[in-house]
């Protein structure tokens, strides 16, 4: 289902249409003004814009770091099952030619 959600950001408003289940938007919305908190805390009079290119430079770069632990997870998953998966075969096919 198709709605509008609204982001309350410092003295601003978004708004938002989405078709994600209410817990995401919380808990997306819920991330963002936490960084968003954190980052006017400690970055006073910076303004808006340069805050929100924080929360972006940061969480850009976790997804970047993410994609990487889970690629590097793949790559040893596979070789696993490819040790693991080595001579198999090899036991059935011997038997085949002994019968």
């Amino acid at each position: 289902m198709r709605r509008y959600v609204k982001l309350q950001l410092g003295d601003k408003e978004f708004e938002f249409l989405t078709t994600d289940p209410d817990e995401f938007v919380e808990k997306v919305f819920s991330e963002i003004q936490r960084e968003y908190e954190l980052l006017e805390k400690h970055s006073s009079n910076v303004g808006f814009e340069k805050i929100i290119a924080g929360i972006l430079v940061n969480k850009v770069g976790e997804l970047i770091k993410t994609e990487s632990e889970l690629q590097r997870l793949k790559e040893k998953y596979n070789d696993v099952l490819s040790e693991l998966n080595k001579g198999r075969g090899k036991i059935g096919e011997k038997k085949d030619r002994d019968l």
